[in-house]
């Protein structure tokens, strides 16, 4: 691996030497080799997003630079790679499970001795393809996250000659199409959690993911896989050290629930205000799926996120949840996606967030009910708190309804603290700035109740509660 890493090192920049060095070091099978080469020719192909993009136009990538990146790092040693934070999830005994990486290395690995009787898979992505090639050639960026042309369409859309989705609505455009191709060719660390038909795990499961290498590029994967009936709960941390140096993370998410499972998802991203952080993430749910999926984004100095949830059989059920808090210069483009494909389903989400400084938000929603979605419900509720004049925040929900017997509906509201309830506060001997602080942590205190793992809601509580006492442009 010595020499891969010194290519890497002189080969800067995300590019096909880099990533064959990158195959090499991992000792991949012929096929993983092949459909990382495969992501790549279509990365070369796809231009960037145009800045008249509607998904994009929000977003600038004009200070975006790549070109100092590296796939590969030097592997950490021992639990002292991760921070202090960290290590402390890492060691709560009421996980049934850890895993922990650092600079796309495991640093830490657990797993309960009854669930790993019981088949229960849970290991690093490469752990995975070493010793489970036949799960992870099947589900891996085949089904959920793809990079494919119609990976938002029903039905095949038309293209421009530039490799564009002809157009206006959500289900009509490529998204991250390029951005997915770029993580299906440099992936470089993960997570892949397998359950078998009819494992139900009680205890929670926890990943931790840190980065601190010079010019690492980060890109991780996360693969869940439930069978038939199977039930989990797994709790995803993200951070990283700041520099002054510009920072990529390009990170994959997929759900893949068979009928009868449930699987409560809490993905928690915390980066240091030097990362540009852009994610995929996509649930499959098939016939009486039931799904929890929060979302947290407290870090990054931009984050551009996709959170797709497919409905393939009747009787899916998914409760969506985020929350997110900026501050400073940050910027949070989130676009999420409902697509009813099949009636006799319900999802319901509500995303908060909080703003101060002159930090920037933009959530865009759509529910999508399809024509054969008959008795579709769903519901999308966009909630922000402006805590700062300069702060703002666009939201943007849309309904898209193909069928007649279904029940949809939104909401979105954008605006400062109630004044009613900072006069209710004071006039109880409550200092302003105090009073601010409570209301801010009970317009999340909804959200953080739903992560199972007491260690991760303190040290979220304690983030936020640090964003809510530092004024201006502080970075971590």
């Amino acid at each position: 691996m010595v020499n891969d890493i010194a290519t890497l090192k002189l080969e800067t920049g995300l590019n096909k030497n880099a990533l064959e060095a990158l195959s090499r070091s991992k000792n991949e099978p012929a096929w993983m080799r092949a459909r990382r080469l495969e992501a790549w020719h279509l990365y070369e192909e796809t231009p960037l997003p145009a800045a008249n993009d509607e998904l994009w136009r929000r977003t600038s990538l004009k200070s975006l630079n790549l070109d100092a990146a590296l796939a590969l790092a030097p592997a950490p040693t021992g639990d002292a790679a991760l921070p202090e934070k960290f290590q402390q999830i890492a060691n709560d005994t009421a996980a049934g499970g850890v895993l922990a990486q650092s600079n796309a290395t495991t640093v830490f690995a657990r797993l309960a001795d009854d669930l790993k009787q019981r088949g229960v898979i849970f290991c690093d992505l490469d752990t995975a393809i070493r010793e489970h090639p036949a799960l992870v050639q099947k589900y891996f960026m085949t089904q959920a996250v793809t990079y494919t042309e119609n990976r938002y369409a029903t039905t095949k859309p038309s293209t421009s000659k530039s490799g564009r989705h002809e157009g206006g609505g959500y289900g009509d455009t490529i998204g991250d199409l390029k951005f997915a191709a770029l993580h299906g060719a440099f992936f470089n660390s993960g997570t892949f959690l397998y359950v078998p038909r009819g494992v139900v795990i009680d205890l929670p499961l926890q990943t931790l993911t840190y980065f601190d290498a010079p010019n690492l590029a980060m890109f991780t994967h996360t693969l869940v896989v439930l069978e038939e009936g199977a039930a989990a709960t797994l709790t995803e941390n993200y951070a990283s050290q700041s520099s002054e140096a510009q920072r990529f993370s390009n990170g994959a998410v997929e759900l893949i629930l068979q009928p009868g499972a449930n699987l409560q998802y809490s993905h928690v991203q915390d980066f240091a205000r030097n990362v540009w952080h852009f994610t995929t993430q996509t649930a499959l749910m098939h016939q009486d799926t039931a799904l929890t999926w929060l979302t947290g984004t407290l870090g990054s100095h931009t984050t551009k996120a996709f959170l797709d949830c497919k409905f393939l059989g009747a009787g899916a059920n998914a409760n969506l949840l985020g929350f997110f808090f900026g501050d400073g210069k940050q910027h949070f483009d989130q676009h999420t996606f409902q697509n009813h494909l099949v009636g006799n389903t319900a999802s319901d989400l509500l995303f908060k967030g909080a703003l101060k400084d002159e930090a920037y938000s933009a959530f865009r929603g759509l529910i999508r009910v399809n024509p054969n979605a008959q008795r579709s419900d769903a519901y999308q509720a966009n909630r922000n708190i402006l805590l700062s004049p300069k702060a703002h925040a666009d939201s943007i929900p849309e309904l898209e309804i193909e069928a007649n017997d279904v029940r949809c509906t939104h909401g979105a509201t954008v605006g400062p603290i109630d004044p009613e309830q900072i006069f209710y506060l004071m006039a109880r001997a409550i200092p302003r700035r105090d009073a601010e602080k409570l209301i801010v942590e009970g317009f999340f205190d909804t959200l953080m109740q739903k992560i199972p793992l007491e260690t991760v809601r303190n040290e979220l509580t304690q983030a936020i509660q640090t964003k809510l006492g530092v004024d201006g442009d502080a970075q971590k």
